[in-house]
């Protein structure tokens, strides 16, 4: 390609990423931003939610020979740890070992980190600029300072307001369509310090979840022992919506009736509860992801999801490695890359933007459940007993590369399968191996064989 300058509109976790990845690759990178820059800022406590990074993030980062530079900043999160509201606790690992985990990070750590590794790469950043208009026939953009720059090509990283989204859907309503849904749960996010001593106020390589069916408490640790608690309530009509709690002894009334022994954890927890901000929660769809061979979607732009499989960010990373191989195998010929690029990775947003909602109901009532309890007690004993036959639907999208649509896919096979097998015990002692290769026989292994998955391969 002639004109080697690309631009990318939004400096976030994908933007940045991708315009280091791109720097690497030959091209003159511009970047705009409307949030002033990062690196001169602190971290706005209470505005984002922890990211936890699996094997999809984890893959762009060594593509891009970044991962040993985030890893140090990470927190390893080896399973859940479920709170009663007894106050008595149930683990649940993630992965068959320790080998396998997952790891949080500061949402706000981790982008500053990029962009510092992009901006030495020699990627050009400008911050404090606001699109304020967007010419898709001219190549041009304009913003709220006054500036404009024209574009061979551009890439739409400006998150899940994205202006670029919105002007695509302006000029095609019926080509380009967009689907944006809020839950009927908002959230606000909580700190807990370290100990006096330092130390960890909680298991601090655990998430944590207290699940009370339409609401939900949440922590994962940071690097210096503090939690970010993550709070779901109902937005309203409910007992304990937050409509309803607007005052410090409403505040106090919630914990101490559904997450007391979580109450204790936050010394100003009435004054952090009324003072933070709430979010929303939305799932974002659009059902084309380019425009022609100039302009294209990326991460949250074109597909935010809500945050209950902690795979936001993962799907917005494998945006990247997928658009990295198909420019690759196409010679870097954008029309029929960004074609190519919709087709593949729209069915995979899909997938993992119903799973997420999917996950919340699991997150927040399932884990109390006994009859699910078991049957992840017997995937847990199918994926070490079985390891080249079986893994689980969690396992397929946290720890492989498998498509997120195909992983889908093997969920609901997987949930007639473990309803089956829980149904003839009430013990896990007392589960029967030849009876779950017999149950396996019957549709999992023959599914796996027609959609040619060798499950060795990711281990």
């Amino acid at each position: 390609m002639a004109n080697k300058s690309i631009h990318l509109m939004g400096a976030g976790l994908v933007g940045s990423l991708w315009a280091y990845l791109l720097k690497k690759k030959g091209f003159d990178v511009h970047v705009y931003e409307k949030r002033a820059d990062p690196r001169g800022t602190q971290a706005d406590r209470g505005r984002s939610i922890n990211l936890v990074i699996t094997s999809r993030g984890r893959h762009a980062l060594k593509q891009a020979g970044l991962d040993e530079a985030i890893l140090p900043i990470t927190v390893p999160v080896f399973g859940r740890r479920i709170h009663a509201i007894d106050g008595r606790t149930q683990y649940q690992a993630y992965g068959r070992d320790d080998s396998e985990c997952n790891y949080a990070v500061s949402r706000w750590e981790l982008n500053t980190t990029l962009i510092k590794a992009a901006a030495h790469a020699g990627v050009t950043f400008y911050f404090e600029h606001e699109l304020s208009d967007l010419d898709l026939a001219a190549r041009t953009v304009r913003f709220s300072n006054g500036n404009t720059a024209n574009y061979r090509v551009l890439f739409a990283t400006d998150g899940a307001g994205s202006a670029i989204r919105k002007k695509m859907q302006a000029i095609q309503p019926r080509l380009y369509q967009e689907d944006v849904r809020f839950i009927s749960s908002d959230y606000k996010e909580l700190y807990v310090p370290a100990r006096a001593d330092g130390q960890p106020a909680i298991e601090k390589n655990n998430l944590h979840i207290w699940p009370r069916g339409t609401h939900m408490l949440m922590a994962l640790a940071n690097q210096d022992n503090s939690f970010t608690l993550t709070l779901y309530l109902p937005r309203s009509d409910h007992p304990w919506s937050f409509d309803s709690i607007q005052t410090p002894a409403r505040v106090q009334e919630l914990f101490q009736s559904e997450f007391p022994d979580a109450r204790a954890l936050v010394p100003d927890l009435s004054t952090q509860f009324l003072e933070h901000p709430q979010g929303r929660l939305g799932t974002v769809r659009f059902t084309q992801w380019h425009y022609q061979d100039s302009v294209a979607l990326m991460g949250d732009a074109a597909h935010a999801i809500v945050p209950f499989f902690g795979q936001g960010m993962n799907c917005g990373f494998e945006d990247i490695t997928t658009l990295l191989t198909i420019l690759d195998e196409n010679q870097w010929d954008f029309k029929s890359g960004l074609e190519a690029y919709s087709r593949l990775r729209i069915p995979n947003a899909q997938a993992i933007a119903d799973m997420a909602l999917e996950n919340f109901v699991e997150m927040s009532d399932k884990v109390g459940d006994q009859t699910f309890l078991l049957q992840k007690k017997i995937e847990s004993v199918l994926e070490k007993e079985f390891p080249q036959l079986y893994r689980s639907r969690y396992g397929m999208i946290t720890y492989t590369l498998i498509p997120y649509s195909l992983a889908q896919e093997a969920g609901r096979i997987q949930n007639r399968l473990l309803t089956t097998l829980s149904q003839t015990i009430t013990r896990i002692e007392d589960l029967n191996l030849a009876h779950c290769q017999r149950a396996m026989e019957q549709e999992w292994l023959p599914w796996l064989k027609a959609k040619g998955i060798c499950l060795d391969r990711y281990r």
